[in-house]
Order: structure tokens, then C-alpha cells, then sequence
């Protein structure tokens, strides 16, 4: 038959990691709405506000690698933010921006970080940590700054090394408005990434 999407009698089909998917069409679901659904669905809420930053670029595939999971990035993204960054009692539920990562993985994360900005420039320090277990000097930096208010981001996978020990980061579309930001690491052959740290809270 080949790949089939969409609804046909009891039988949906769709497209999942290049797979085709067939699977039971949903039902509709009746069951009451309990205060631990809509406390769950709220959490999950949360984390999409932040993610969809990111939607369609396929960062969180490079910066969350798969070790042989299944599963998308955003999958794993979704996982790490709901277990450690998500905090407050449903309804009012919120992400503890310093809790956030932006990328995880085995490699060492970076040290002695740093952020100042100065006419919507983010400059980034860090310590050259390479030799430190797997980490080499040629890791690219995974740069992020995140303004809540509008629920965009800029971020770069290549911002640079490892090696570089500071690196720069043009937040000038976020101009006027508070920036959450990060530091992250990718392996110059992007399969392995460290977990990111997060350097501070800036006005751009």
C-alpha cells in the first residue's frame, strides 16, 4: 500500500521518526477531568511554552543526542524539564529558568561561566575545561538567550570552542526585554552533547 496518513474507519495512520504509523483511531474520552489530569496537562503546557521556541529547527535532536533511545529530542527536552525545571501547585505552575537545560548529554559541561551585556551583545566566559574527561578543545559552544515574555529565542550551535574560553551572542531583536541564557556544549561531530548551564539573567 505504501505510507498511509489520516483516517480511515476504526484506523488512523501517520508519520513518526520516518516511520509510517498505523494505529486504533482515538475515541472520544469521556472520563471527568480529575485535578491530577489537569494538573499534568498544565506541566506539559509549560514545557511547550518554552520548547516552541525551538520548533522546526531540530536543535533539541543535536543537543539532547538519542544514545540509542527512541523518541525525538523534543521528546527528551520535554522529559528533562517536566523531572527538574517545572516548579509551583497547579494552577499556577511555572519554569524555574536556572533548572532549564538546553542540552544534556556526556560530555562536561562548561565552568566558571559568565555573562555581561553591552549594546545587545551577550559576551560568555567560561574556563577552558578541555582534557577533562572527553571534553576537547574543538567542542562547539551551544549558545542560547530566551526572552519569556515574548517566548522566543536566539541560539546558535556553533558559537564557537571550547578552547575559545569567551564568545559573543547578538540579542539585539530582544532589545528592551529580560533574556534567560545558557551554555551548552556539542562534540565537533555532533553525537555527543554536556549539559548546559545556565549563566544568568540579562536586559538586553
Amino acid at each position: 500500500m505504501g505510507n498511509f496518513t489520516g483516517r480511515v474507519g476504526p484506523v488512523t495512520g501517520y508519520m513518526r521518526s520516518g516511520k509510517n504509523i498505523l494505529r486504533s483511531s482515538t475515541s472520544v474520552v469521556k472520563d471527568k477531568l480529575t485535578p491530577l489530569r489537569a494538573a499534568q496537562r498544565q506541566k506539559l503546557s509549560t514545557c511547550n511554552r518554552f520548547t516552541k521556541a525551538f520548533a522546526g529547527t531540530g536543535f533539541f535532536n543535536k543537543t539532547f543526542p538519542a544514545y540509542g533511545q527512541t523518541g525525538t529530542g523534543y521528546n527528551r527536552v520535554t522529559s528533562a524539564l517536566m523531572s527538574r525545571a517545572v516548579t509551583g501547585v497547579y494552577p499556577n505552575m511555572f519554569l524555574d529558568y536556572t533548572q532549564v537545560l538546553v542540552s544534556k548529554g556526556r560530555l562536561p559541561g562548561a565552568v566558571s561561566v559568565k555573562a555581561t551585556i553591552k549594546n545587545s551583545i551577550i559576551h560568555f566566559s567560561f574556563a577552558d575545561n578541555s582534557g577533562d574527561g572527553i571534553a576537547a578543545a574543538n567542542d562547539s559552544l551551544i549558545l542560547v538567550a530566551f526572552a519569556p515574555d515574548l517566548q522566543q529565542a536566539i541560539y546558535t550551535l556553533h558559537g564557537g570552542f571550547r578552547k575559545d574560553k569567551k564568545a559573543t551572542l547578538n540579542a539585539a531583536a530582544f532589545k528592551g526585554h529580560t533574556v534567560e541564557t545558557w551554555i551548552g556544549f556539542l562534540s565537533n561531530d555532533e553525537k555527543d552533547a554536556g549539559d548546559s548551564v545556565w549563566v544568568g539573567r540579562l536586559l538586553s
